[in-house]
């Protein structure tokens, strides 16, 4: 089947009427919409007025079923013979090459996705997460993570194109793959930042009306966010013209869970007390739970926004104390705060020289003071923010520290509070 790549394939007029929708297959559809939003207006349609309202049957009085219609609910003999690239296929993987599980369906999406989900549970092991009386269960494979990346494959695959969609089944990894790769200038390396395009419009419309995908764009954020908050790797996807390949990691091995346990501690808590992490906020972390530092170039990759949005999370998380930034301008980089530090510690595979950092601080302060003149020689926590670029406690931590030490003497106070150097200091 020929298709023009500048149309909107699944929205194809087709020469099939309304005898061609398979009722048990609608009501697949009444159930999701009523489990997903039991008050939708939708709900109190009846069939035929629901499937035109879905764009399933097209509103002129001949009532011919879309192409995405039919891939919705349609009968599968007829799914079969119109649509022969149609097809996905389930492999539990014993290893690299070799499976002892397969299941080969031409089902309907909605029927597919139902029998795929049962396919993979059983083999979905669970972790118990205990955070004092509560208890989260963490999946390998979280099973929205999973439904809204399988979806993915057969909303956006190319239907004229051949070959099924793949979901193959490891013990630490599921790789979902479908044919032809990204659309509309989605790749890779922007897949979180640009603005969402597919190839089957119409399709894609259809399943966030009955809420079963997130609205455009927000699908592959949540996969993200859901897989980071468990403390998991983000999803990694791999692509080129004839294919997309999303893999989701558990991280389980013999040894361990596949949890950042502490990471994902971290993360409840901080949603219980009220302060939910953001994908920014998320992507960051997991960057350097493994990294020292952070500049605005590499942020910007990771985040995939461009500069100014990225410079605006990286103040808005050094403003709730999520991070400390170090430098001026261009060679400013940013670390994880002291406290998210100490939080984090079991998470972090790297140790922070905090006395070194120290030496640093009190090094360029007395530097700044010796460089002033007689009557501009002290300094003001907001001085030491602007010198060191850190955040007003942290300032006024450095100073307090000094003071300790007998390097300078405290005048004022308030917002009227000037450190000068000490009299045993001037004497020299």
């Amino acid at each position: 089947m020929s298709v023009n790549p500048e149309t909107d394939f699944s929205a194809q007029r087709l020469e099939y009427d309304a005898s061609a929708v398979d009722q048990l297959e609608l009501e697949r559809l009444r159930r999701i919409l009523a489990a997903k939003e039991p008050e939708s207006a939708l709900l109190g349609l009846n069939d035929e007025k629901l499937l035109v309202r879905l764009a399933v049957l097209t509103p002129d009085h001949n009532l011919r079923m879309t192409m995405a219609g039919m891939l919705l609910v349609g009968k599968e003999e007829i799914i079969r013979r119109i649509l022969p690239n149609h097809e996905a296929i389930y492999l539990h993987m014993q290893n690299d090459t070799e499976y002892d599980r397969r299941v080969d369906s031409h089902r309907p999406l909605l029927a597919l996705l139902e029998q795929f989900s049962r396919a993979i549970e059983p083999y979905n092991r669970i972790f118990t997460l205990k955070i004092g009386l509560f208890h989260f269960e963490i999946p390998d494979f979280p099973k929205t993570v999973y439904r809204e990346a399988f979806l993915n494959a057969l909303v956006h695959r190319d239907y004229a194109g051949h070959g099924p969609v793949y979901l193959r089944h490891f013990q630490n990894r599921l790789e979902i793959s479908n044919p032809g790769g990204f659309f509309g200038g989605v790749n890779v390396n922007n897949i979180l930042g640009h603005e969402p395009a597919t190839r089957n419009r119409l399709l894609a419309e259809i399943l966030q009306k009955i809420r079963l995908v997130e609205r455009a764009g927000m699908g592959v954020k949540r996969m993200y966010h859901i897989m980071l908050s468990y403390g998991k790797e983000p999803p990694d996807y791999e692509a080129n013209p004839d294919y997309v390949r999303v893999t989701l990691r558990s991280g389980r091995t013999e040894s361990s869970a596949g949890v950042d346990e502490s990471f994902a501690r971290f993360v409840a808590n901080e949603q219980k007390e009220g302060r939910e992490l953001n994908l920014h906020d998320l992507l960051v972390l997991t960057f350097l739970k493994r990294n020292r530092e952070l500049d605005l170039t590499r942020a910007r990759r990771i985040l995939q926004r461009g500069e100014n949005e990225t410079r605006e999370a990286l103040n808005s998380m050094t403003a709730r104390g999520l991070l400390e930034p170090f430098g001026q301008k261009k060679g400013r980089v940013y670390r994880l705060s002291k406290k998210i530090y100490t939080r984090l510690r079991r998470s972090v595979s790297y140790y922070i020289f905090r006395r070194a950092e120290t030496a640093f601080a009190e090094t360029t302060i007395m530097t700044y003071l010796d460089e002033m003149p007689d009557n501009k020689r002290f300094v003001t926590n907001e001085i030491v923010r602007t010198l060191l670029r850190v955040s007003p406690h942290q300032s006024g931590y450095i100073l307090a520290n000094l003071v300790k030490k007998g390097k300078l003497v405290l005048q004022g106070r308030g917002r009227a509070s000037k450190y000068f150097k000490s009299k045993q200091l001037s004497a020299f």
